[in-house]
């Protein structure tokens, strides 16, 4: 990152074009580029994007002023970026962090070999592998990304460990997973009362809730006000 002048801002709500990111990256300062990221089998926005200023002095103000900033019911995630150049176009120069080698596995799918590891997890390595899972995702999304797609029994591992914890539920993760628009006679009865029961969700109902729960529904709240599983 050249004279650390690129950040990274992150919760980006996916109907923002690049146009309305820049206008909101050109509140603080000059810009000199701007990468929005899109998925390219769907073409939708990712949700984040990379600013380039004009200087580190820019760039650190960029961070004061747009972490945590309000807009359409979402908070702005925003960090100095630590893309070794997140404008070039060959991204695959970044390598991924080292990965430990498999084991074999007998008489067992990948997904029982999975839980039989995580079972004896203690809670305080379960809550280490998802506070570097969450630190990496904020700090690193595209590196992160890469990582899941390049090892999908991390993904699994991942789940599977947000369900044993009791910080998420099956029904959140079928949303999560099942993101495209659908018409409400496309879902099942259970996703419709889920999706009801959380987009009904009182203030004080939600404050009750743990701190990672409560991110966990307000995000999911967010996804529903914006339209991402159809029209309720």
């Amino acid at each position: 990152m050249e004279g650390g002048s690129s950040v990274y801002i992150g919760n980006i709500p996916y109907d923002y074009t690049e146009e309305q990111v820049m206008e909101i990256a050109k509140s603080v300062g000059p810009v000199d580029d701007l990468k929005l990221l899109f998925d390219p089998a769907s073409g939708k926005s990712k949700g984040y994007a990379f600013i380039k200023y004009a200087d580190h002095e820019t760039a650190e103000s960029a961070v004061r002023n747009l972490n945590n900033f309000a807009i359409a019911n979402r908070n702005l995630k925003c960090s100095l970026s630590n893309e070794n150049d997140p404008f070039d176009n060959d991204l695959e120069v970044e390598k991924l962090p080292p990965i430990p080698l498999g084991s074999q596995i007998f008489h067992q799918t990948p997904g029982q070999a999975i839980g039989t590891i995580l079972s004896s997890l203690t809670q305080d390595q379960a809550i280490q592998l998802i506070k570097e899972a969450k630190d990496m995702s904020s700090t690193n999304p595209l590196l992160m990304e890469k990582l899941l797609e390049r090892t999908p029994q991390l993904s699994h591992a991942l789940v599977e460990t947000l369900m044993l914890m009791n910080i998420t539920k099956p029904e959140i993760i079928e949303v999560a997973v099942n993101r495209k628009k659908q018409e409400i006679d496309q879902l099942n009865p259970d996703q419709i009362r889920f999706l009801s029961a959380a987009k009904n969700l009182t203030d004080e109902e939600l404050n009750e809730l743990d701190e990672s729960k409560q991110q966990i529904m307000k995000k999911l709240i967010n996804e529903i006000n914006s339209g991402s599983f159809g029209e309720l």
